[in-house]
């Protein structure tokens, strides 16, 4: 009796055993499995970020292109504009430096280093404009330093208007002047401070050269009458200089005696009435300076013997008039 219950407990205890042996090689089974598992995820893991770059780098050239595609204008690096491509935005500035062909024409860069730089709130507009004593320094002297009274288009330097130059101002020698003479002092304005005439003390600059543009050269027969029917504006420079009017000047022996007679019409009628040996003259074999009276005797020495001269020492007291040569009864 007691060896069969011996027998059952050992029995049974040796199915614990068992059951426990068991359940730790189960408890270590699942306890492998796992770190077999991460094992494996994490070489999974390790190969996935590769796939998923080449995915991210497809996509960021995707995205590229696209970009490229609908904003093709800013692909490129950024350069130096040339004068034609200004021209877009400022034609009419690149315009009047086509036109006006002076030496203003070269890379706008060169006098503009400040690109839209203007900032209205700031009023900085003056500052940033290229200023022309930067390269011509002050030519007409520092009693006149605004260029833009003058020269009031630095794309068309030449173009100026007669606007605001008619204020007078100090010249060279400190003198008060028209604008003009700034410019103008050394040739025409000193020679006509020589030689005065309406040309200056009525007429002036603008008289004659206008009050729109600088540059513009008239001829004598938009005020005056030519001399004769078939003169021509070469003919007038002949005896005349346009800023010293009344100074004639030396003149050919040889110029016709109808442009004598446009100012000397009683002179020349009476000629060709009373004809004489004079007649045939020119004017200018007599005169060969303008306003020169010359001597009877200077030609025709002494005809008529020392008793007469000496009694009638001027030959006008007979002969009155060199171009009308009656004898003076009355003498």
């Amino acid at each position: 009796m007691k060896k069969e219950i011996k027998s059952k407990v050992f029995a049974g205890l040796i199915v614990l055993s068992c059951s426990a042996m068991f359940m730790a090689c189960a408890r270590q089974g699942q306890d492998t499995a796992p770190a077999v598992s991460t094992t494996q995820t994490a070489v999974a893991d390790t190969a996935q970020p590769t796939e998923s770059s080449e995915i991210s780098d497809k996509s960021a050239q995707s995205t590229t292109e696209q970009q490229i595609a609908e904003a093709p204008l800013y692909t490129e690096q950024p350069r130096s504009l040339s004068p034609v491509e200004c021209a877009s935005c400022h034609n009419g500035q690149y315009s009047r430096l086509q036109e006006s062909k002076s030496k203003h024409r070269f890379d706008c860069l060169d006098c503009h280093d400040k690109l839209h730089a203007n900032i209205p709130s700031k009023n900085n507009y003056t500052d940033i404009l290229p200023q022309c004593s930067s390269c011509h320094g002050l030519p007409h002297g520092d009693t006149f330093s605004g260029c833009a009274q003058c020269h009031n288009d630095p794309h068309s330097p030449l173009q100026i208007p007669f606007s605001g130059v008619s204020e007078d101002i100090a010249n060279h020698a400190g003198k008060k002047v028209v604008a003009c003479e700034v410019c103008h002092y050394e040739t025409e304005g000193k020679e006509m401070e020589t030689y005065p005439s309406k040309h200056n003390t009525e007429v002036g600059c603008t008289g004659c050269h206008g009050d729109e543009q600088h540059g513009i050269r008239p001829t004598c027969f938009d005020c005056h009458e030519p001399h004769t029917a078939d003169q021509i504006y070469a003919d007038c420079l002949v005896c005349h200089q346009p800023h010293s009017a009344m100074n004639i000047l030396p003149y050919p022996k040889e110029i016709s005696n109808t442009v004598c007679a446009a100012c000397h019409a009683g002179i020349y009628d009476a000629l060709q009435v009373n004809h004489t040996m004079h007649t045939e003259l020119q004017c200018a074999s007599c005169h060969i300076t303008h306003g020169q009276i010359p001597k009877c005797q200077d030609c025709h020495g002494d005809p008529h013997g020392k008793a007469i001269h000496k009694r009638f020492p001027d030959c006008l007291d007979c002969h009155v008039d060199p171009h009308d040569l009656p004898v003076n009864l009355n003498s």
